[in-house]
């Protein structure tokens, strides 16, 4: 089942929402790709986009931080640091495995990670920038 935006998700910033369903359909295609697995360069392709905006996403998000004067965004540079770092294992772990069928059976593992990186972090850490938004239009860049 794909995830799919909801209001919920909304940390009150046009700018990081609009992130972040992209990043949903990202992750949504990574997911389709590892389904309907016939050539591993259609994955690795999915991936790299995944990862590229990801790090386009959190460099943008990092600088929003530092305008709006949010006091833990180091530690949020270092959530993003790591997340992109756990990005790059799984991708070295799809690319290590011998054929398609190695990396169907490793699928949902990546799936479950995939989903929880992205979902966790949206909730978890994103929503507390909530506040600190709310004292900007909602299109503040």
């Amino acid at each position: 089942m794909a995830l799919i935006w909801r209001k919920e998700m909304s940390v009150g910033n046009d700018n990081i929402d609009y992130d972040h369903k992209y990043l949903i359909l990202y992750v949504n295609t990574v997911e389709l790709c590892l389904q309907t697995l016939e050539q591993k360069e259609q994955l690795y392709d999915a991936f790299d986009q995944l990862y590229e905006y990801a790090e386009k996403h959190f460099s943008k998000e990092e600088s929003i931080q530092r305008k709006i004067g949010y006091p833990d965004r180091l530690n949020h540079r270092h959530i993003h640091n790591t997340l992109l770092k756990e990005l790059k294992e799984v991708e070295t772990k799809i690319s290590s495995a011998k054929d398609s069928e190695e990396v169907k059976r490793i699928a949902p593992e990546l799936t479950q990670f995939l989903r929880s990186w992205l979902i966790d972090h949206v909730f978890n850490e994103d929503m507390l920038l909530k506040p600190y938004l709310r004292k900007h239009p909602r299109a503040f860049s």
